[in-house]
């Protein structure tokens, strides 16, 4: 009695399984650029590893779904401000996750892409991208927030001849995903230069009148400095010109306290003549002065004089 062997190739993959996610953060990021310029980060392991390749996620009845949930609505600071960001499956910006519906690795070639079908030993694992929404006016302060991501999972993992499987792998679970972002102070300054103009003498230069603009992180507490400039003597600023100088100073809002760089010659955000008080993170405050040249001196000759000078901004 004859017989025939007929041999079927089957092959066998391991499991997927929910794992310890890798925390992700953006590091230490100023306000102002927070405010006007898009941060990207990711974690290379959202809570899920797959042992090997997936034998088919191709078909209808395969799914590999994440559903990622919070209790809050982004990074939340030590006073309440909320940074906003966008959760996506790859490094771009064409497949967007939704909080709270579920999204499917399996489609849209990611799994491939990932390396879950076409690696056969590797663990892989999914990894997330994250990205922030632009016009976060914040305080300074370390923002976190801790995500829920539900794993679930059903697709052939012994497969035969095309179309033929031998066994689903189904499963599902929960990971925690923490995601974090420390924003620092900023300030962008605007500070025009002073320009005395020309005159023969040192009593025809009149007062220059002007103010220095600052919008610095919301809720920020800050004074301002101007140093003495490059030729100080005496307590008076001086311009050079070659060998010869010509002294002047700085004076706060349009009074005669100059305005220095140590202790109370400093200026407070609070005594801003325009928006006092801490800073707003959107919108100018104004601090006023005026800049004289010192009467009391001899007028030295003719030439363009030149000084510099540092303004520095204490939180």
């Amino acid at each position: 009695m004859g017989f025939s062997t007929f041999f079927l190739s089957v092959h066998s993959y391991a499991l997927c399984s929910v794992i310890s996610a890798v925390p992700s953060s953006f590091g230490l990021v100023s306000s102002n650029t927070l405010l006007t310029t898009l941060q990207s980060t990711s974690t290379t392991n959202a809570g899920l590893s797959c042992t090997g390749s997936l034998a088919s996620l191709l078909a209808s009845n395969d799914h590999l779904h994440a559903t990622i949930t919070s209790a809050n609505s982004g990074l939340t600071g030590p006073s309440g401000d909320i940074i906003g960001y966008t959760l996506y499956a790859d490094d771009s910006t064409s497949y967007p996750i939704t909080r709270g519906v579920a999204f499917d690795f399996a489609r849209s070639s990611i799994a491939d892409a990932l390396g879950l079908i076409a690696s056969p030993t590797a663990a892989k694992t999914v990894p997330i991208y994250i990205k922030t929404i632009i016009g976060s006016n914040v305080a300074a302060g370390v923002y976190q927030e801790t995500l829920s991501v539900f794993w679930s999972w059903n697709y052939c993992k012994d497969a035969g001849l095309p179309g033929i499987c031998f066994g689903r792998d189904i499963g599902s679970g929960s990971s925690s995903l923490t995601v974090s972002l420390t924003v620092t102070n900023d300030c962008l300054i605007t500070a025009p230069n002073i320009n005395f103009g020309s005159a023969p003498v040192v009593s025809a230069f009149s007062t220059v009148n002007q103010s220095i603009n600052l919008v610095c992180t919301k809720g920020s507490a800050y004074n301002i400095g101007l140093d003495d400039g490059r030729h100080v003597v005496a307590g008076r600023r001086q311009m050079i010109s070659e060998n010869n100088y010509l002294a002047y100073d700085i004076f706060k809002g349009a009074g005669t306290t100059r305005w220095g760089s140590v202790a109370s010659s400093r200026r407070a955000s609070s005594e801003a003549e325009i928006n006092p008080g801490n800073g707003l993170g959107v919108g100018s405050q104004v601090f006023n002065y005026n800049a004289r040249i010192y009467t009391d001196q001899l007028t030295p000759p003719a030439g363009a004089y030149l000084d510099s000078i540092i303004l520095d901004v204490k939180f």
